[in-house]
């Protein structure tokens, strides 16, 4: 494993509204929380003495484009030192505060991947769960942002809200395959306690109701030849997110600001949600030792989320033994009903879509 992090995923809690949805560590927006979180933010990347040779940096929320404009300016201003070397930089967005003024200063700043938080294209859908935008806004906001040079656009999607049929669903993906995005996320809706959703009584979907929608989704970015390379995501060739690769191939990283959580010298670590603690100097609230037997089901689980899975030679690098040779019987019989492949060429073992619809069974049926 590289001990040496190359990602950093940065938490900006501040949104103009609460959705209904939303469990993540999040405020309303008030700008003087805004100018003291920047500076304890500050603090705390330069206390992680962050390399400054990292690949990948991910802004998320929140919503970092909720900030005005100068602060916008100053968060990038800050992270900028750290960017050199940068191969994927991504900022969360959402679609009624990106502007022009928010595009050209991350183009100047080197982003070069915005994730635009959609949900539906829906615009009763969106007002019944307190999303500010409409369709058209989302449609403006990325054109504008194909026009000043953006060329890897990911749209977020929620799967099971409230009046969302499957007609819907169908009709959310035609809109936004006419637009020029080169990845969706997928996601399907989670009933938080503490969320407005669970306060009104709101129940998630069914888990056969869950596979026809993520059926359909299957289908109509596969016919628009989108590669389904994570459970919840689809991209265009090319366009996998790379920082999130991170994760999903259970490599370290650092997590900075409200909430966030990081992966450093073998210990997995979550920040306080309080916005109170944080701006009074306390970030870490939970710290994991990671034991080599919980690093081996971290791997494989997190893997085994891809379309690449796990590749026996990074295996038996990271841990001095043979996979297939451990779980051969347990792999065999998943070959054989079609929910694992593996690519002898490659020397990967991964699962097939219908693999991946069961990722959970498969993972208590390896780890027993």
């Amino acid at each position: 494993m590289n001990n040496h992090p190359t990602a950093l995923y940065i938490h900006i809690p501040f949104c103009e509204t609460i959705c209904d949805y939303c469990d993540f560590a999040k405020l309303q927006y008030f700008r003087f929380f805004a100018e003291k979180y920047l500076q304890k933010l500050e603090e705390e990347i330069k206390s992680y003495k962050v390399n400054k040779d990292l690949k990948t940096i991910y802004i998320g929320g929140g919503t970092p484009t909720a900030l005005e404009d100068d602060l916008f300016a100053k968060l990038l201003e800050m992270i900028h030192p750290y960017t050199q070397n940068i191969k994927e930089y991504t900022v969360e967005a959402n679609p009624e505060s990106l502007s022009i003024n928010k595009l050209r200063l991350m183009k100047k700043y080197g982003v070069n991947r915005l994730s635009i938080g959609v949900e539906s294209t829906n615009d009763e859908i969106l007002k019944a769960i307190h999303r500010p935008h409409t369709f058209a806004d989302v449609k403006k906001a990325i054109l504008n942002a194909q026009k000043e040079g953006f060329d890897n656009l990911n749209v977020d999607l929620i799967l099971g809200l409230p009046n969302a049929s499957k007609t819907q669903l169908k009709k959310d993906l035609d809109n936004l395959l006419s637009l020029p995005i080169t990845h969706i996320s997928c996601y399907s809706l989670t009933v938080h306690p503490n969320t407005n959703f669970y306060i009104k009584g709101v129940k998630e979907m069914e888990s056969d109701i869950e596979r026809e929608l993520y059926d359909i989704v299957e289908e109509r970015l596969s016919q628009e030849g989108f590669i389904h390379y994570e459970i919840s995501n689809w991209c265009r060739p090319g366009h996998q997110s790379l920082h999130n690769d991170t994760y999903w191939r259970d490599e370290q990283y650092y997590g900075v600001g409200l909430g966030a959580s990081g992966y450093i010298n073998n210990i997995r670590y979550t920040n306080t949600r309080s916005i109170n603690e944080y701006l009074n100097g306390v970030t870490i609230k939970e710290k994991e030792r990671v034991t080599p037997d919980d690093d081996k089901e971290y791997f494989i689980m997190l893997n085994l989320r891809t379309n690449h899975g796990v590749n026996l030679e990074d295996y038996q690098k990271r841990f001095h033994e043979d996979f297939y040779q451990i779980y051969q019987e347990k792999i065999n019989k998943n070959i054989a009903n079609g929910k694992m492949i593996y690519d002898k060429k490659r020397g990967n073992i991964y699962l097939s879509y219908e693999g991946m619809m069961i990722l959970d069974t498969i993972l208590l049926e390896l780890f027993a």
